[in-house]
């Protein structure tokens, strides 16, 4: 069954189409991946669907949904979080605050409550903290969760920012290009990250990512994009040995991506 269906989906930036009627479909429980050279149209396919931009024409459906129209905060309350290229923490909080800040979904109390910290919101904040103090656990940076995000090297802060999507409890999650910056062993940690999130958290998956090696070894499904259009969609396999994927990246069809 589709979690996610992308129905014709098209945006421009003046003359410049940045996704021109593009459709696929996610399938609950799988990781899927996004490909592409530069400019490719990935990122924009990302706000399309988690509603930073609205589309020109087309349709975004989660879960049996159409949420084309709805309001960001309202997708996120549906249970689709994101992680971005460019990091967005609250770089003078802990690592335990930002991670808490992806709570706020959950939240059922209403501001006169949260004035008078009436019991609700204390049990509230208790549940919460809970459950960020287990997203810490599960990717092992206890010993940075009191830590101010500042101080800490660039890998630490990209776990961070997967930590607080996490702590939404999304059924779907974004991933745009979590790998950037990253060491070799911290692609590794990524990869296991990845698979555990599906397997064990039950979360589907859709990144967008340029290494071609994680994505082999994490998705299921890839979709290669040019120019915001489909070029190619199957197995990494399949996608890698697409002659339109290989002149998209190399101009020619004589060698896969690397």
């Amino acid at each position: 069954m589709a979690l996610l269906e992308v129905d014709q989906l098209a945006l421009a930036f003046g003359g410049v189409r940045a996704v021109d009627s593009l459709s696929f479909e996610v399938e609950e429980g799988a990781v899927f991946a996004i490909i592409g050279p530069n400019g490719a149209g990935k990122t924009s396919v990302f706000n399309l669907v988690s509603r930073a931009y609205t589309p020109d024409s087309g349709r975004v459906v989660f879960d049996g949904r159409d949420i084309t129209r709805l309001p960001p905060h309202q997708v996120a309350r549906l249970g689709l979080a994101r992680t971005f290229q460019n990091l967005r923490l609250f770089e003078r909080a802990s690592v335990l605050d930002n991670l808490m800040m992806g709570r706020y979904r959950h939240s059922r109390v209403r501001l006169w409550q949260q004035a008078l910290f009436t019991r609700e919101v204390r049990n509230e904040r208790r549940a919460d903290r809970r459950r960020a103090e287990e997203v810490i656990r599960f990717l092992e940076i206890e010993r940075y969760r009191d830590l101010p995000v500042q101080g800490l090297s660039y890998g630490v802060k990209k776990v961070v920012e997967l930590g607080r999507a996490l702590a939404l409890d999304p059924r779907l999650l974004l991933l745009d290009e979590p790998s950037s910056g990253l060491n070799p062993e911290e692609r590794r940690d990524l990869s296991f990250w990845i698979r555990d999130i599906r397997d064990r958290l039950g979360v589907t998956v859709v990144l967008i990512e340029h290494d071609m090696e994680l994505v082999a070894a994490v998705a299921d499904r890839v979709l290669a994009l040019a120019a915001g259009r489909r070029l190619a969609e199957g197995t990494p396999a399949e996608v890698r040995a697409s002659v339109a994927v290989q002149e998209a990246y190399l101009g020619s069809a004589a060698h896969a991506p690397a």
